[in-house]
């Protein structure tokens, strides 16, 4: 159950969230000074730096939701509602999860359709239970991805066989 949250302004709850910079938002408050009937969701709208429904959502819905004393649907529902996450990214999360038996924010982090600061963002905030689980799937998922990446240690490795092989022949 999360605590009561009072009133922060949509650029700190989208900083909190990941979805954009702190850069990004001085800009987008600079530019409003000279569009004073523009709201801030607005200009970070058509900058690109977010969709005009992930601003709606974070107006309208945000603070109704976090001082919810019972959260109602799962996280990728909010997801959604918030323009993060389409209906297809859903299907194909659901899809991979089922093979990989994580969590639906680890899943969706995993395949690269959302960050992992704005999935914690959604857990601290909507799920604060699940939180620890994440954090730990997360970690994994970074360990494994570490793994994966190739070094200059690899490369300068393959050359160095490369050219011993080429000389040899």
């Amino acid at each position: 159950m999360s605590k009561f949250i009072t009133f922060k302004p949509i650029g700190e709850i989208l900083k909190e969230a990941d979805l954009i910079t702190n850069p990004q938002l001085e800009v987008a408050l600079r530019d409003q000074t000279y569009y004073e009937d523009m709201k801030l969701g607005e200009i970070l709208a058509l900058r690109g730096w977010i969709k005009q429904d992930t601003a709606d959502f974070f107006v309208q819905e945000w603070f109704k939701l976090v001082n919810r004393r019972r959260i109602e649907h799962p996280i990728g529902f909010y997801l959604n509602k918030a323009g993060l996450l389409s209906e297809l990214d859903i299907q194909k999360v659901l899809l991979q999860q089922h093979k990989s038996s994580l969590r639906f924010g680890d899943t969706a982090i995993q395949e690269g359709l959302i960050k992992a600061n704005t999935v914690n963002f959604f857990l601290q905030n909507l799920f604060p239970s699940q939180l620890h689980n994440s954090r730990q799937a997360a970690k994994d998922i970074e360990q494994q991805q570490q793994q994966d990446r190739i070094t200059k240690d690899d490369i300068t490795y393959w050359a160095t066989l490369s050219s011993a092989h080429i000389t040899h022949h």
